[in-house]
């Protein structure tokens, strides 16, 4: 961003610059004098959607990675669940058996 902007400084003092001399330049390079103008004012205004996009694309993904620490903490917790209902069947199963053989 902070290239975008000292670029964009850059060409607005350069377009500034040539915008002094206009008086004694022909209506066809006043007329391309003022499109590098417009082009440069373009430029500024697609940097800064392009620095808007970046930090949305940023926040995007510390919330992609957020939601898949929390499904992965999730999965934990379904694994170790999973763990202690196979423990209990288990230890349901031979509570049965030790109740068949009395």
């Amino acid at each position: 961003m902070r290239k975008a902007s000292y670029v964009l400084v850059a060409v607005l003092a350069t377009v500034f610059l040539m915008t002094g001399c206009a008086a004694q330049l022909s209506q066809a390079d006043r007329d391309l004098l003022n499109q590098a103008k417009e082009a440069s004012v373009s430029a500024g205004q697609s940097a800064k959607s392009a620095a808007g996009s970046a930090t949305q694309a940023e926040s995007s993904a510390q919330r992609a990675e957020a939601a898949a620490k929390r499904a992965e903490t999730a999965a934990s917790g379904a694994q170790q669940s999973a763990a202690q209902a196979q423990q209990s069947a288990t230890e349901a199963k031979k509570a049965f058996e030790m109740g068949l053989r009395k």
